[in-house]
Order: C-alpha cells, then structure tokens, then sequence
C-alpha cells in the first residue's frame, strides 16, 4: 500500500467539519482544486430519472413517516456494526432493531482486519477526519468533475482488501432480474426493487472504490454489499474486475450532474 499524498494539504481544511450542506444537498471539503464536493449520495439522487423522482414523492406522501423511520433504523444498525468492528462487541441495539442486527455479527466477524469502520481505524488515515469527527474520501474524473463520501468498510477477508458496503431492508436485494416471473406479481415486485436497490449500491460502490484509490493511495481487491433484512443477512460479492467494469457506469452519473448543475438557474438575490 502507497502512501497517500493528501497528508499535508489537510491539516487547515480539518480544522474546520468535513460534511457541510450547500444549497441544501450534502457536501464534504476536499483539498481538491474544485472545493467542496458533493456527496455520492447526492449525486445518485439527483441523477434520478423525473419518473422515479416522482414515484418516490408520491410513495412518501402515500407512506407518512416510512422513509424517516428506515433512516433512523439504518442508522442504529450502521452505528452497531462500527461499535462492533471497533470492539464493542455488544453494541446497544434497541429491541425493535434486534431481527435486523441479529445476522450481522457473524459476517462481520470474518473480517480478520478492519482499516475503516465509518471511520478510519488506522492513524495513517487520520488526514481524512474534520473538526465534526465526520471522515470523507474523495475522487474526481479527467475532467476534474469530484464526488466525495465516507465508506462503511475496508477490512481484510480471507487474505482479499475488501470495501464493503451495509444497508437495511425490509425485503430482501436481488442481483437478477426477475425476468422469468410474472409481470405485476407481489414476487416480481419484490425482486425488481430489490434488483434496483443492488444496482444503485453497485454505483456507490464504484465511487468509493475509485475515491479510495485517489485519497488513500491503495486498491481493494474484491468488494461485497452486505444486506440486513428481518428474516436473513445477505453477502454479494463483487470481484475487483466486476468494480473495474462499472467504474465507466459511475463516470457517466457523474457527467451527467454536473452537466445538470450547469444548466441549472441558481437564486441570486441580487437579481430580483
């Protein structure tokens, strides 16, 4: 592993927080030329196509207080999950929470080094941690177009640097299609959201892996997402030629944002 050559040019942007909000959408402070980049996850929400948008709005509307009370559960489960990987081994999770944590400690418990965890666990990689406590990585393209977020983890499994990726779901990822079931069916439903949830993680995958690269200075060698649902923990493994091939998938996301940003008329106060 490689040094990274971020170590001295942070020392005056992390006496200030490192997750910062503009124009209402999450943004880290990069030491980068551009400033400020916007999270990963901003950019694959505001990339969203108008139709899935809208869908969204409306499912939010239909289901009041459903997005909020999976965010607060996904939170309890990343927060276990860093406690646990940073020893803690009987993280305080609330009852309700119980049947999505109970899979996890033995897929956590194979990995036989832990470098990050929400946060880095190795001082090299302090560089990365602001004023707020709040660690980022960073990467751009070869137009300097950035991106930025703060992966769930990078430890070592089987001999293999893997970055891995936890979320929580009611229902179950899919890494197929479900092209062979009937369409409009509760089954077909099922899979196809939980086909588009894998596909959406492959993404943010992507930006971290390459962001690792940039800011870090190391390579992973595999990647995995690993899913907590009521009934079963999920593992999907993604090999390091899989990552390389969606890298250009990413890169696509990221032109298209900034081409939007740029077409977007801004509020100047100064205008009305």
């Amino acid at each position: 592993m490689s040094s990274s050559p971020w170590h001295d040019k942070l020392t005056y942007l992390n006496n200030g927080p490192a997750r910062i909000t503009l124009n209402g959408k999450r943004h880290y402070v990069t030491p980068l030329p551009t400033g400020p980049a916007p999270s990963v996850t901003t950019i694959l929400s505001e990339t969203a196509s108008e139709a899935n948008k809208k869908k969204l709005e409306m499912w939010s509307k239909s289901n009041p207080g459903v997005k909020e009370a999976a965010a607060e559960r996904g939170t309890a489960i990343h927060y276990g999950m860093e406690q646990y990987l940073k020893g803690n081994k009987k993280p305080d999770i609330k009852d309700e929470y119980q049947e999505f944590w109970t899979g996890m400690p033995s897929i956590l418990d194979q990995f036989d080094e832990v470098l990050w965890a929400e946060s880095p666990m190795c001082e090299k990689f302090n560089f990365t941690v602001g004023s707020d406590d709040v660690a980022r990585v960073w990467g751009s393209d070869t137009e300097g177009r950035a991106w930025a977020g703060a992966p769930d983890i990078i430890g070592v499994v089987g001999n293999k640097l893997t970055l891995a990726d936890l979320k929580t779901s009611v229902k179950p990822y899919s890494r197929n299609w479900p092209k062979d079931l009937e369409k409009g069916s509760v089954e077909w439903r099922d899979l196809l959201g939980g086909n588009l949830k894998f596909k959406k993680t492959l993404k943010q995958l992507a930006a971290y892996d390459i962001a690792i690269t940039q800011t870090l200075g190391m390579t992973v060698q595999q990647a995995a997402i690993l899913v907590s649902t009521p009934l079963r923990t999920q593992v999907f493994k993604i090999s390091r030629r899989f990552l390389d091939k969606i890298h250009e998938d990413w890169y696509k996301i990221v032109e298209e944002y900034y081409t939007q940003m740029e077409n977007c008329t801004m509020y100047d106060p100064d205008l009305v």
